[in-house]
């Protein structure tokens, strides 16, 4: 099993320099709770969830803020070829709830996976049984 086989290929994303507003009328139209964020080149550098724009909400308010203010960062990600074991691994590791997945460490972003995912593998997994 790869993560190849359960990512969410294709991902929204978002702009380092979006305004956090922006980033939370993503999230909420389009029902995601993790929202990775790229530079000009579209590489992978952050992560927004929606617990970070909760936060900046109290925090700016009304105030105009970019995304790269509220993200988390560095951003661990995962190739898609990876086995799903290391994906778990590492988010559980890592205490995370998401990982972009790139075929070049970050650079390209081809998927992402969740938790919600990995449920989806594990209840497979079960069926089979």
């Amino acid at each position: 099993m790869q993560v190849s086989d359960y990512m969410t290929a294709s991902p929204v994303t978002i702009a380092m320099d979006a305004d956090y507003q922006d980033a939370f009328q993503i999230m909420e139209e389009r029902d995601l709770h993790h929202l990775p964020v790229v530079d000009a080149e579209g590489a992978v550098i952050g992560i927004l969830t929606r617990r970070d724009l909760q936060l900046a909400a109290r925090c700016f308010k009304e105030a105009p803020a970019e995304v790269s203010e509220v993200m988390h960062s560095p951003v661990t990600t995962i190739a898609p070829d990876a086995d799903l074991a290391a994906a778990v691994d590492c988010m559980r590791g890592d205490r995370i709830g998401c990982l972009p997945v790139s075929t070049d460490g970050g650079h390209q972003i081809v998927g992402i996976i969740t938790e919600t995912d990995l449920l989806r593998a594990l209840a497979q997994l079960l069926a089979q049984r």
